[in-house]
């Protein structure tokens, strides 16, 4: 009996074992398998010459896609495993033929067929309308035939002039009574309400500055905090690395740019020269002060793994400045 029992567990272990094994080459495979790219564009001097294109996969093929701009139009194709999504202009087009053949049933009755239900079906619409019709006639009989009550509007034509008599005398009477009351007031009393104004202007711009230079203590405060310090130290290292880890293996450019103002052509080179030190051994960019031209190709691949966004949550999570930081933020209010 002890030895089915064993051999029971044993059977168990070893599928818990298995089911564990996999789960855990599944995650392997996720983290460490890279998603391939490659993209390449290019573009002559207007938006419509505009040209994009974007191929990538995952998983050994196992997910796939493409994206394409051209002409104006954007079109695209995705994979995953057996199951294939696009962007439909080809099944709207196979279905706009379809109910357009002349065999279909929108086109007319079948030849084959016989038309008694088309028939049928004209005989019910006219009788529809002749009866919509009837109707239409004897609702309108009605609206005639009721006639205007002469002596009600003859009770209510007084009534009316005498209310808006009323109202007449009413505005008037508001009317005058701003005026008056104008007149009544003196420059003193004006003198005292411009300087009840200026008074509280100025006692709430002092309110204003007070509560600004407040808000602005407070948030130095929490900037130069030596816990928050290292933690947004930490966070731009790991960022760095992060940028670092996604840079392209391959990248390729040759622009050539000019405005109208060479002016701005050369504030555009000088943004360039910021980065140019990144960038310098992968581009060709070529300025043109006489002319307004925009002409380039730009093509780049590479590859991404989970592994590069895995790696700096794993150490930002497990470091204490962060999470005490991140304690703060949420807590924090002005």
């Amino acid at each position: 009996m002890l030895h089915i029992i064993f051999f029971i567990l044993k059977i168990l272990g070893i599928i818990v074992l298995t089911i564990v094994a996999a789960v855990l080459l599944l995650l392997a495979a996720l983290i460490l398998l890279p998603l391939k790219y490659t993209a390449a564009a290019s573009w002559k001097g207007s938006a419509d010459s505009v040209r994009c294109r974007i191929k990538f996969h995952w998983l050994v093929h196992l997910i796939a896609g493409e994206t394409v701009y051209e002409n104006g139009t954007l079109s695209w194709r995705f994979r995953a495993a057996w199951k294939k999504f696009d962007d439909g202009g080809s099944d709207n087009a196979d279905s706009i033929s379809r109910r357009t053949k002349p065999g279909s049933d929108t086109a007319g009755p079948h030849p084959g067929k016989s038309p008694e239900k088309y028939t049928s079906r004209e005989t019910t619409e006219t009788k529809a309308e002749k009866s919509a019709s009837r109707s239409g006639e004897v609702k309108s009989s009605i609206s005639e035939s009721s006639p205007a009550h002469p002596e009600n509007t003859s009770k209510e034509t007084p009534d009316k002039n005498t209310n808006s008599r009323e109202n007449h005398r009413k505005n008037r009477f508001k009317n005058e009574k701003p005026e008056n009351s104008r007149e009544k007031k003196s420059l003193y009393e004006k003198f005292c309400l411009r300087l009840e104004k200026i008074k509280y202007t100025f006692h709430k711009l002092c309110d204003t500055i007070k509560s600004l230079s407040k808000k602005k203590d407070k948030i130095k405060r929490f900037f130069t905090d030596e816990i928050h310090k290292k933690a947004f130290s930490h966070t731009l290292g790991e960022a760095r690395r992060l940028i670092r880890s996604l840079r392209p293996e391959k990248l390729k450019a040759d622009i050539e740019f000019g405005f109208r103002d060479p002016s701005h052509t050369g504030y555009v080179l000088a943004g360039l020269g910021i980065i140019y030190p990144l960038i310098g051994e992968y581009t060709d960019i070529r300025p043109d002060f006489e002319h307004e031209v925009l002409n380039g190709t730009v093509t780049a691949s590479g590859k991404i793994r989970l592994l590069y966004f895995v790696i700096p949550a794993w150490n930002l999570f497990f470091d204490r400045n962060v999470r005490a930081t991140y304690r703060h933020i949420r807590k924090f209010r002005l």
